[in-house]
């Protein structure tokens, strides 16, 4: 592949749609994985404050 990794093939518009998809992909990976881990750290902390 090259170094942009986008599939070959594709024009220069399929391409910037390829690549905006993507980002927003990252964008919902990275906001669910915050909130597991916030949920996670106030199980921790509530489990704390009961024992």
């Amino acid at each position: 592949m090259s170094g942009n990794d986008t599939p070959g093939g594709m024009t220069e518009a399929e391409k910037k749609a390829f690549i905006r998809r993507r980002r927003g992909r990252n964008w919902a990976l990275l906001i669910a994985l915050l909130a597991l881990v916030a949920l996670f750290y106030f199980i921790a902390m509530a489990r704390m404050s009961i024992h």
